[in-house]
């Protein structure tokens, strides 16, 4: 007989499923195309030229700063923004449906009925997040490292499994915000919306605080930073930023834990 953890694991997995699915398929789709690309982008000269009509301060706050290479079109193209941004959003979304969008819909309280505490209902879906984001996370890695050796790019095995692991933990980070938000009470919506207000905010002052001295001290404070600051496609893993990354998320979800066993559960 299954414990009631893993009941709720399984239908947690079930529930999401779809959305796994579709959110992997875009991702791994979108990895294949970027990198699918760069045979004819650097036969053709485009990316010297594009490099060169670009601001170095505008090219380094978007990624671009070293298009041409290998490496630096992998970077601009997939892991300076999209990824990281389009996994954030994933993680972000999937939490707040599993978890306040079930509490506002009512769909809970059979879960709640059953001999477990109501803190291990709201981290045991979230550990169905983070399942679904390390499924999506090896996909995606290997769709690129499939890709690159296939193409013959001047990229490194290592450098591609750092930069997809510093960016899921980045998408782990603001799944906690959310997972967060719901703890202490936000319905669905407002968590989404604070979480991803949290995500890009984060992206800019990572990409243009840089470009202002005042400013500058602020790119500091940025999960975005602590994650990809470093470059980890050519510098292997940043182990500080993932120190800041995992440490941040525990905090984030040990808090929505203590906040959510301390209050009312809303009812349908």
């Amino acid at each position: 007989m299954s414990s009631p953890s893993s009941e709720i694991f399984r239908r947690g997995v079930q529930i999401q499923r779809r959305t796994l699915l579709a959110w992997s398929a875009a991702l791994v789709l979108l990895a294949l195309s970027v990198v699918g690309a760069w045979p004819s982008m650097e036969s053709s000269g485009a990316l010297e030229d594009f490099s060169s009509g670009v601001s170095p301060e505008v090219a380094a706050a978007f990624g671009i700063d070293r298009i041409s290479s290998a490496s630096g079109y992998l970077k601009g193209n997939l892991y300076a923004v999209l990824l990281p941004l389009l996994l954030g959003l994933m993680a972000v979304t999937t939490v707040t449906a599993l978890t306040g969008g079930d509490e506002e819909a009512g769909r809970l309280e059979l879960l709640l009925a059953l001999p477990v505490a109501r803190r291990q209902v709201f981290l045991t879906r979230f550990l169905c997040v983070l399942f679904g984001l390390a499924v999506t996370s090896v996909l995606v890695w290997l769709s690129v490292y499939g890709s690159v050796v296939s193409f013959d790019m001047d990229v490194s095995a290592g450098g591609v499994a750092a930069v997809t692991l510093t960016t899921a933990l980045l998408a782990v980070l603001h799944a906690g915000v959310a997972y967060a938000a719901v703890g202490f009470g936000l319905g669905r919506g407002p968590a989404l919306g604070l979480a991803a207000g949290v995500l890009v905010v984060g992206y800019l002052l990572h990409a243009i605080a840089p470009m202002s001295d005042a400013l500058e001290p602020l790119a500091g404070i940025s999960p975005w930073e602590w994650a990809l600051g470093n470059d980890p496609l050519l510098g292997g893993v940043p182990w500080g930023g993932v120190a800041l990354l995992a440490a941040g998320a525990v905090a984030l979800v040990a808090a929505g834990t203590y906040a959510v066993d301390r209050r009312d559960v809303k009812n349908a």
